[in-house]
C-alpha cells in the first residue's frame, strides 16, 4: 500500500465520521451515505466494508442491527450510528487516531 492509498483511507473514514455527525441522532443508513460518498466524489464502488470494519473494530461506529456487520451492511442498508467514543474522536476529547482524518 503506498502513501496515496493510505491518506485516502484515512479521508475515507474521516468522511464517514463526519457524514454521521450530520445525521440525525448521529446515524444515517449505509445506501444513503454511499450515494452521497459517490456523488462527492470520495469513492467510485459501493463497497465501503474495510473502512467500516476498521472504524467498527476502534469502536466508533456501530450497527442497529447486531446482525448485520461490515461487509453485509450495503445489502441490509443497514443503520450506521456513532458511538459514544466515535463523537469523543470528532469532538476532539479524546486523542486523534492516525487512521482517521478528521
Amino acid at each position: 500500500m503506498d502513501g496515496r492509498d493510505i491518506a485516502h483511507n484515512k479521508a475515507v473514514r474521516g468522511y464517514i465520521m463526519r457524514s454521521l455527525a450530520k445525521g440525525f441522532n448521529n446515524t444515517l443508513l449505509c445506501r444513503q451515505l454511499v450515494n452521497v460518498m459517490i456523488s462527492d466524489g470520495i469513492i467510485v464502488s459501493p463497497d465501503i466494508s474495510k473502512h467500516l470494519d476498521y472504524l467498527v473494530n476502534k469502536g466508533y461506529i456501530e450497527f442497529t442491527n447486531k446482525k448485520v456487520n461490515s461487509y453485509t451492511a450495503y445489502a441490509n442498508d443497514a443503520t450506521i450510528r456513532l458511538t459514544v467514543d466515535g463523537v469523543d474522536l470528532l469532538e476532539g476529547s479524546r486523542p486523534d487516531d492516525p487512521g482517521v482524518d478528521i
